[in-house]
């Protein structure tokens, strides 16, 4: 071993021999090993969380693009324009919902609903559509005056499957509010797996909904999904200039911009949090050294009297850091790896041990670390390894400059005056 490599492995595990104990690179390395693991947890699961919050109200309520008009076309019309848009190439459907309010009563308390009205076959035209509606009870089934609510919703008037639900209508008429109550059959209660969108849904048939909500309190439009989203640009022009001029075209980002503005600002904010806590780890790397330097002074300047070049000094106490920095790295990218893998584990088993104590020492309900009215309901994990390489890199880099600074000064001191002081 070279003499700086020598010295720098002296330095980093403090021969048995000595008698000071403090050990500030062990310290500095567990302080860079708990700083990185919350930050590649949280690199790993918030662009999966962003992306399937995203997908959610893309393929479920804001579909790839919706046409809409102010005027107010005939039932006709409509589904002329869907299936217009559906035989476009490039669009893998195209149906016409029809969405309103209605306030809705069952065995419960009155509750509102957002009612949308679409195709009995929805889920079978849009497979992406049915995988996100996962049903706690029933099926899914529009017709004979069904109706399919949020579980949400559900909780909240006290319903249940096969119940029956009165739902109150109002149309508008010359400055008269028309009601109309409705009665239907609950035949099924699904979940998107974020509370935030199926809290008031409720689904009824595209039939159903041109009987029961008026043009005046209700929006219609045509929604459709490009079979490929990634090459749906020219699709898109296309689609837009065929559209005569009372048809306005939205793409989903459109529809989206506030959600996805709101989701951004989020990931930024928590990766500028989990940066600070980066370079708080960095420093602690500076203030070992610092420290590591202090204590060493007698053998600098022994070391110096022995000939040893300023240069070797310095080399050894930098790699002395970095070799801290390094075991610190490792173990903080393979710690929050192994965490990112099995996070919905962690949280399950957090959640369990919480629920116990929590049932021996209080009544309250039992905690919950990820309410579907914020996130979704499992935390989906997107394993990210170029971005964990520069991490890691990034974080190695800013250490070795955090170690070369008090390396730098330890190899300018002047033996005579260190061997007057020890």
């Amino acid at each position: 071993m070279s003499g700086s490599g020598f010295i720098a492995w002296r330095l980093f595990l403090r021969g048995h021999r000595e008698r000071r104990q403090s050990k500030p690179l062990f310290g500095a390395a567990l302080g860079i090993a708990l700083s990185l693991i919350p930050l590649i947890v949280v690199d790993h699961f918030a662009d999966a969380m962003i992306e399937g919050i995203i997908a959610r109200y893309r393929e479920t309520s804001s579909y790839h693009f919706q046409i809409r008009t102010w005027e107010e076309p005939l039932q006709e019309e409509w589904q002329t324009l869907a299936n217009k848009i559906a035989a476009q190439p490039g669009v893998a459907t195209a149906w016409v919902e029809r969405s309103g309010y209605a306030l809705a009563r069952a065995r419960g308390p009155r509750d509102g609903l957002t009612l949308r009205a679409l195709p009995e076959n929805a889920p079978l035209r849009d497979t992406e559509f049915g995988r996100y509606i996962e049903f706690d009870e029933g099926s899914w089934n529009l017709a004979d005056k069904s109706i399919l609510l949020g579980r949400e919703a559900a909780r909240r008037l006290e319903a249940s499957v096969g119940d029956k639900i009165f739902i109150l209508t109002a149309a508008t008429t010359a400055g008269n509010i028309t009601p109309k109550v409705n009665p239907m059959t609950v035949k099924g209660i699904f979940t998107t797996g974020y509370q935030d969108l199926d809290r008031t849904w409720a689904f009824i048939s595209l039939d159903e909904g041109w009987n029961m909500l008026a043009e005046t309190s209700s929006t219609t439009f045509v929604g459709g999904k490009f079979t490929s989203l990634a090459q749906s640009s020219a699709i898109w022009t296309q689609i837009k200039n065929t559209l005569a001029p009372r048809w306005k075209a939205y793409s989903w980002r459109e529809l989206n911009r506030y959600l996805l503005s709101n989701l951004e600002s989020t990931r930024s904010i928590l990766l500028v949090i989990m940066g600070l806590i980066i370079i708080i780890a960095v420093l602690n790397v500076l203030t070992s050294m610092v420290m590591l330097t202090l204590e060493h002074r007698r053998e600098i300047g022994t070391l110096k009297c022995t000939g040893t070049s300023p240069g070797t000094i310095s080399l050894a106490f930098t790699a002395a850091g970095t070799l801290a920095a390094l075991i610190g790295i490792l173990f903080g990218l393979a710690a929050g790896l192994l965490m990112s893998y099995h996070i919905n584990s962690i949280i399950a088993s957090i959640e369990y041990t919480l629920t116990l104590i929590n049932g021996i020492f209080t009544d309250a309900p039992p905690p919950v670390l990820l309410s579907e009215g914020y996130y979704l309901q499992e935390v989906p994990v997107k394993m990210r390894w170029l971005v964990t390489s520069v991490i890691g890199i990034i974080t190695l880099i800013l250490s070795i400059g955090a170690a070369w600074l008090p390396a730098s000064r330890a190899a300018g001191l002047k033996p005579l005056e260190v061997l007057r002081k020890h």
